[in-house]
């Protein structure tokens, strides 16, 4: 009797996991839970023509001279993906927005010249400022810097290498066609993932670490090149944005380290983290965890924030006109699903 006992509680056990575990994939399918939702800007596939412009010399942007024409004010703007705006609108990245800003708020001629490639880092770019980037006269030097911009070569090409070699699709198990397991299982991978993330843009800024060395002595370059020309120097640091944008946000002490070198180094220092603060990071990303390029929203914030920061180290042409605070900015929206494009 005991040993039948035993057998219909187990039975009864297995039982209410099995029914548990059949209630919970219904669920998971009926709500979708396993597949991550539409969220920020809907996401433009920007190597096709329309989407670029890419000009004569190759970058995204309008055609340009080397020479200044006359009574143009300009803008230098150097930086990787961020600012050569990934995945959206030409009009909507931030430099493309910044140049509508200065015009409309200054009302005078400027120009903000893109010299932004995705790829690029901090090194590249003090050579590009050398080589290319002053031979547009510029009025002031904009350098958009993003967390990754001080890894090592050596690491970059092993991890691209391992990228390379990942298989594109892996091949699905039995499994792998439940929801609830598809659900349990991407959770814990993003958990692993953003630990190791973590970790490694951590140890990336050790002071010691080559890539963060590199980096560093990139800016004293770029700050010495401008200082010697008279030219000022903006840094412009991102967040990454796919962690929380509040008081959790896991690199602020790495913020802190680029903003000190950047200072040190004789540059006008942005950190858009505070501009940033509080807002769901979902929704100023392009594409979820897929794209965690900066969407419309976070351009336009940017772009904002860098006008005014302008004010600081480019002096007006005749003083400030009465109203130009009024007639700064475009508007920013809060970033709420209803200024959202879903898809």
């Amino acid at each position: 009797m005991a040993a039948l006992a035993r057998r219909a509680e187990m039975l009864l056990l297995l039982g209410s996991v099995a029914f548990f575990l059949l209630v919970a994939e219904a669920a998971v399918r009926l709500l979708k839970a396993d597949e991550a939702p539409p969220t920020g800007y809907a996401p433009v596939n920007t190597n096709r023509r329309f989407m670029r412009p890419k000009n004569s010399r190759g970058y995204r942007d309008l055609e340009r001279t080397l020479a200044k024409p006359p009574g143009v004010r300009r803008v230098v703007s150097l930086g990787d993906s961020f600012a050569w705006g990934a995945s959206v609108e030409f009009e909507d990245a931030y430099p493309q927005r910044l140049e509508r800003g200065l015009r409309r708020r200054r009302h005078e001629p400027w120009q903000v010249v893109s010299l932004a490639l995705p790829g690029m880092n901090t090194v590249d770019e003090a050579a590009q400022l050398e080589t290319e980037g002053l031979a547009y006269g510029p009025d002031v030097v904009l350098l958009g810097f993003v967390l990754n911009d001080s890894e090592d070569e050596a690491a970059a090409e092993a991890r691209r290498a391992a990228e390379w070699a990942e298989p594109k699709e892996k091949p699905r198990g039995v499994l792998d066609h439940s929801a609830l397991f598809r659900l349990v299982s991407t959770r814990l991978w993003a958990t692993a993932e953003n630990r190791r993330r973590i970790s490694g843009y951590k140890s990336m800024y050790a002071e010691d670490a080559p890539g963060w060395v590199a980096a560093r002595a990139a800016l004293r370059r770029m700050g010495g090149i401008c200082r010697e020309r008279g030219v000022p120097l903006v840094v412009v640091v991102f967040p990454l944005f796919g962690n929380p944008l509040d008081d959790r946000y896991p690199f602020s002490e790495i913020h802190a380290k680029v903003a000190q070198a950047a200072g040190e180094a004789g540059a006008k220092v942005v950190d858009l983290l505070p501009s940033y603060h509080g807002l769901r990071w979902d929704l100023l990303v392009v594409n979820g965890v897929d794209d965690e390029h900066p969407n419309e929203i976070a351009h336009r914030i940017a772009a904002g924030v860098i006008l005014h920061a302008l004010d600081d180290v480019v002096p007006w042409s005749a003083g400030r006109p009465p109203g130009a605070e009024e007639a700064a900015p475009e508007p920013e929206p809060s970033p709420s699903a209803s200024t959202v494009t879903s898809r």
